[in-house]
């Protein structure tokens, strides 16, 4: 990567991050701001009637920023269990991005935990279409 693409992908990330946490600011502060992210539509459940693994992640994510942990796990409980990791891949993004002495050779993350990814959200896609597990719909 030439020195001029490095420096405009670090500006970008850089602007981004500045924007999300500006926009986080103002959303958790300005409760009139709440309405502008409702109603939730998804689009998978709408055309097949079944929820999608990500349905009510969006509400989850709205009740965490709010403080309500126990809503949020209500809404969606795998999309508020898969922060951590979310958080890791964005600090590690930054660190590719901003800290020249690491570079991807220092990931180290045991291939397990990539592959139980995907395996975990199949699981719950399925699980939470099922009748007897209504506990899972938001």
């Amino acid at each position: 990567m030439n020195l001029l693409t490095k420096n405009w992908a670090e500006l970008s990330l850089f602007l981004f991050m500045i924007l999300t946490v500006v926009l986080g600011f103002f959303y958790v502060t300005n409760p009139g701001w709440r309405d502008l992210v409702s109603p939730y539509h998804c689009l998978f459940s709408q055309a097949t009637g079944l929820l999608c693994p990500a349905c009510g992640g969006t509400r989850a994510i709205v009740h965490l920023l709010s403080g309500n942990i126990l809503i949020a796990l209500k809404n969606n409980g795998l999309a508020v269990l898969m922060l951590p990791g979310i958080v890791y891949g964005m600090i590690t993004s930054f660190r590719l991005a901003f800290d020249h002495r690491f570079t991807a050779a220092d990931i180290n993350i045991a291939s397990i935990w990539l592959w139980s990814i995907p395996v975990v959200v199949v699981i719950f896609w399925v699980i939470r279409n099922i009748s007897a597990f209504t506990f899972l719909r938001p």
